[in-house]
């Protein structure tokens, strides 16, 4: 061979191992490690943990062990939220990866929040539309929680960001939908024989038929304005039944049902979703779902 032709060969070789979308996005992910060291020197953090995985980039100050196990517990729960949500491997919600900040110091959570974004400390903040895309948390949660259960609440703000940004990114979907999604997947992660999915699910149907004796929920109870721990179980329970139900394999023709069109500027589950997934009232999903929740069918 002569060569010059062995030569292009190589080149056209060394273009297949290593294609420039992929030195394109290293060179993404070095800069969305500097801007987290950058932020986080603006809050007088100058050693920051910074613990990189395959999706995420986990920043702050808890130990590089810590990191790790939120790291691990964020890519369990991504993976399997783009499988439910039926994801091509090209596709992604965010560009890069996801740089979250965790803050179990709330000075330090306060003090992020009004120096670097410049905006009122109120919960967790998300911004997958941002270069870097971010999420900043203050790790709380009512009562004495493990860490594994403030890593849980992490991963579940990002399956729910990812049920958002699926396809166009302009679905309607209610924040109950994004949490229960979100809360749900990150549970079904961890194992459907786990104690944070069990516990789950015992809670599930508690709320649902009520208590002995009790009144049963009704979908109404679902989507009302509520955020005691019986609504919440009620969201994790629906959301359920959508995403990892009977009908499951629909469920992306549900998510997609609710992108505002020329005919629907505001669609709704009730109209939009459940027409996508054949239920013309809501006496069907409703007794579809209870019969779900007590048989599993």
């Amino acid at each position: 061979m002569p060569l010059r032709v062995r030569f292009v060969a190589a080149v056209a070789l060394c273009s297949l191992a290593f294609p420039a979308s992929s030195a394109a996005q290293d060179g993404k992910d070095a800069k969305a490690r500097a801007a987290a060291v950058e932020n986080l020197k603006k809050i007088k953090i100058d050693k920051p943990t910074i613990v990189e995985t395959d999706y995420f980039l986990v920043a702050g100050t808890l130990s590089e062990e810590k990191a790790k196990a939120l790291g691990n517990t964020l890519e369990k729960t991504y993976a399997l939220a783009r499988k439910t949500l039926k994801y091509e491997q090209k596709d992604s919600p965010w560009k890069g990866k996801l740089t979250v900040y965790f803050f179990p110091n709330s000075d330090e959570f306060k003090s992020f929040m009004r120096r670097v974004l410049q905006t009122a400390p109120e919960g967790m903040y998300v911004d997958v539309r941002s270069e870097p895309a971010l999420l900043v948390d203050p790790a709380e949660l009512p009562g004495k929680p493990t860490d594994a259960d403030l890593y849980a609440a992490t991963a579940a703000r990002v399956a729910g960001e990812t049920l958002i940004a699926k396809g166009t990114g302009t679905q309607v979907i209610p924040a109950w939908l994004r949490d229960g999604f979100g809360r749900v997947t990150a549970a079904r992660a961890e194992g459907t024989t786990s104690k944070r999915y069990t516990s789950m699910k015992a809670a599930s149907r508690t709320a649902v038929f009520g208590p002995k004796g009790g009144k049963a929920a009704t979908l109404a109870d679902v989507w009302a304005d509520s955020k005691t721990p019986t609504a919440e179980a009620l969201h994790n329970s629906f959301s359920e039944f959508l995403a990892y139900g009977a009908k499951a394999a629909d469920f992306v023709k549900f998510v997609e049902a609710l992108r505002p069109g020329e005919n629907v500027a505001s669609p709704t589950v009730q109209a939009q979703g459940f027409e996508a997934l054949g239920w013309k009232d809501q006496m069907a999903p409703d007794a579809a779902w209870k019969r779900w929740v007590q048989t599993g069918k």
